[in-house]
């Protein structure tokens, strides 16, 4: 799951501005994006988003073979 949250960073820890749908103890990874480099972001590159879906366990279920629901009978070729 991808969160994206305000926070603040204060007295050497970062303290976020709403409640995280997290458990006690979880290990996470966090990109720093200050406020002035916000527009960097909005403007990520599609591949970029790519390669973060890429690692984000979001996706994990494609993997399942029950997941894969058409076959090359299915449809028409777009050519």
């Amino acid at each position: 799951m991808i969160q994206v949250i305000d926070a603040v960073f204060e007295n050497g820890r970062l303290t976020p501005l709403a409640a995280l749908a997290l458990h006690e103890r979880q290990r996470v990874k966090v990109t720093i994006v200050t406020s002035g480099e916000q527009a960097l972001v909005e403007e990520l590159p599609a591949r970029g988003l790519a390669l973060l879906a890429e690692d984000s366990p979001a996706y994990e279920f494609l993997a399942d073979p029950r997941e894969d629901v058409y076959t090359l009978e299915d449809g028409e070729a777009l050519v």
